[in-house]
């Protein structure tokens, strides 16, 4: 329990930073894309109209040099302030697509990689927890068994210990009777001896 969950807090924090350093990497490259991508159409945009107002009012220039002059510029102003703005409108609309599509796809890879992620977690935490209960298992069969050799032991000691006794208690039963038997057939055997000395020495002397 303990274990499992130390692991699994230290396997989520790994995923919080790993994300977190995917996230900025590409949040960056994003950035640094657009930002080449939009400095190239400006440049681009302000050459062409620069060369393009250059060669008009050039040639403006050399037709017209009175007051045709100024209503001309004035003119070209305007033509181009508005070109200008219809082209910033289409590139402002082609960069937000291109824009759209990249985050679309940046959605989708980080879908990917968090689905990803979550399957190796759990495949890493089902691993490791397969692991801790086969680990449990084995110390708590171990220790059972332990429990049940000391059992064993104890009982088979009290058991040998009790035989021990008694084989001591009936041998020394045997030896009593043994030591009894013999006794007594002694003295039965001293008395006949005494009684027949007795009676030799009563007719000796009668």
């Amino acid at each position: 329990g303990y274990l499992a969950r130390k692991k699994f807090a230290s396997v989520k924090s790994a995923v919080v930073k790993a994300q977190a350093l995917a996230r900025g990497f590409i949040a960056r490259r994003y950035y640094q894309e657009t930002r080449v991508a939009v400095i190239k159409c400006q440049a681009l945009v302000r050459g062409l109209i620069a060369r393009r107002w250059f060669t008009r009012a050039r040639a403006a220039t050399l037709k017209l040099q009175s007051l045709a002059r100024g209503y001309l510029a004035r003119r070209r102003y305007r033509q181009v302030r508005c070109a200008l703005v219809k082209l910033q409108s289409l590139a402002r609309g082609f960069l937000a697509r291109r824009l759209y599509a990249k985050i679309r796809s940046i959605v989708i890879i980080q879908a990917l990689v968090r689905g990803y992620q979550a399957r190796k977690h759990y495949t890493d935490v089902k691993a490791s927890t397969v692991i801790l209960q086969a680990y449990t298992r084995g110390y708590l069969a171990r220790k059972q068994y332990v429990r049940d050799r000391t059992r064993v032991i104890t009982s088979q000691t009290v058991v040998r210990g009790f035989l021990s006794r008694r084989r001591f208690t009936r041998a020394k039963a045997a030896v009593l009777t043994i030591q009894k038997y013999t006794r007594g057939c002694l003295a039965r055997r001293h008395c006949r001896e005494m009684k027949a000395a007795t009676t030799i020495q009563a007719y000796a002397r009668g």
